[in-house]
């Protein structure tokens, strides 16, 4: 990470990375953020490259079910329990009861890449209070964004109304920002690399096993595949 990187502006010193951990894994058949690859689970390796990029270990927003499995998967990372269980919008409004500026991931993405983090870092630079990368075709990515202290009220009346959707909830919301990320090259979209099934995560276990240093490659396959 070079100097200047967006990452040590000091607008940023006090951002942190957030990982939520609240999912049921349905589509899964089984608890895929501890679905053991090579002896770790999954949620592991996106701390791990979260960490790696932002230079600070990530704080977990978890259930109560998943902050006692982190406990005892040994994960480092600092753990809140999000009680409300309302899906994604309430981790992050759990997140944002306790800082300022956060950027939040989903724990079933080890693939986060510093190219698309810096661009979604260099347009919250202009103010906005969220900035989500996103599609031409309407589709957001939510779990792959930036949130600020000014987004938490408007969040929280959103979800008051009964609004669950994060997608519908941030498009509500004033100054909001869509980065439109179509015609990005594939290695910059990588960072959306998500696992919902268990034919999602062979490409990335593959990657592991063969002890190839950037595991995440094997998966610019899946990003042509989902996105085009």
């Amino acid at each position: 990470m070079e100097d200047d990187n967006d990452i040590t502006n000091d607008i940023f010193k006090d951002l942190i990375p957030i990982i939520l951990a609240g999912g049921s894994s349905r589509r899964f058949d089984g608890d895929k953020l501890f679905y053991r690859i090579a002896e770790k689970p999954l949620i592991k390796y996106t701390c791990e490259n979260v960490e790696k990029i932002f230079g600070r270990e990530p704080v977990i927003i978890a259930s109560k079910t998943n902050a006692e499995k982190l406990s005892r998967a040994k994960i480092s990372s600092k753990i809140h329990v999000d009680n409300l269980l309302g899906g994604p919008i309430t981790g992050i409004l759990k997140a944002l009861e306790l800082y300022d500026q956060i950027m939040v991931f989903g724990g079933d993405m080890p693939c986060v890449r510093m190219e698309l983090v810096s661009e979604i870092l260099n347009t919250a630079l202009q103010g906005f209070s969220i900035v989500l990368p996103g599609w031409r075709n309407g589709f957001l990515e939510p779990l792959h964004g930036y949130y600020s202290r000014g987004a938490e009220s408007y969040l929280r009346k959103l979800y008051l109304r009964g609004i669950r959707s994060l997608s519908q909830a941030v498009r509500l919301v004033p100054g909001a920002k869509i980065l439109l990320i179509d015609d990005y090259p594939d290695l910059v979209k990588l960072s959306l690399y998500n696992i919902n099934n268990r034919d999602d995560v062979r490409c990335f276990e593959d990657g592991v096993l063969a002890g190839e240093p950037d595991p995440c490659l094997r998966c610019v396959q899946w990003i042509k595949t989902c996105y085009r």
